[in-house]
């Protein structure tokens, strides 16, 4: 089953009906027009796109959206404090999109010294994927593949402001709640299993 997120709304791709959302067979490459018009322009939440073979919806999908290969960490201090970063007015986690020829792991870590201008950041074990839809003139597929990280430095993290990043900083466990209320939910759903 593969969760995506469009905007703040699911999208579930599997091979069964969901009976906490609504669930629409899939036919043909309408389906998938149909189902991005309810969940941009109407007060639908959650959709879920079955079909018997899960495999072919999701390379299906993957023709109809571009997916964008990205990689990112939740990096946590010596002070056991998290990086988080601010760009468009909302809270996030550093990452960033994978170059040519480059791989998850490398682009992790450089997406977030780059994001945060900090060095020596530790890899560690890889988290999860997460999958989220935006539109920029077509609809792209952000494919997100997260790394715990640790950074041992002194270093304060500063923002790389050509990237549109207003802010980077550590917060503790006990104030990443208030940074949750102004997130976006691929970003809530994260922390809230590997931080919170």
């Amino acid at each position: 089953m593969y969760k995506i997120f469009v905007n703040d709304k699911l999208l579930t791709l599997g091979k069964k009906e969901n009976k906490k959302s609504l669930s629409i067979p899939y036919t043909s490459k309408k389906t998938f027009d149909a189902v991005f018009d309810m969940l941009l322009n109407t007060k639908v939440e959650a959709v879920t796109i079955f079909h018997p073979n899960e495999k072919r919806l999701w390379k299906k999908f993957q023709k109809f959206v571009i997916p964008v290969s990205a990689a990112g960490g939740i990096v946590k201090n010596s002070k056991g404090k998290y990086l988080f970063i601010k760009r468009y007015g909302m809270w996030d986690l550093p990452k960033g999109k994978v170059e040519d020829g480059e791989s998850y792991k490398k682009a992790a870590i450089r997406e977030v010294e780059e994001e945060c201008s900090l060095r020596d950041i530790k890899l560690g074990k890889y988290l999860t994927t997460t999958y989220h839809v935006y539109f920029d003139s077509q609809y792209l597929l952000k494919i997100v593949h997260w790394y715990k990280m640790k950074y041992k430095g002194t270093d304060a993290p500063q923002p790389q402001t050509e990237e549109n990043i207003e802010f980077a900083d550590w917060f503790s466990k006990k104030e990443i709640p208030e940074l949750m209320e102004n997130t976006y939910e691929n970003i809530r759903t994260l922390v809230s299993k590997y931080v919170l």
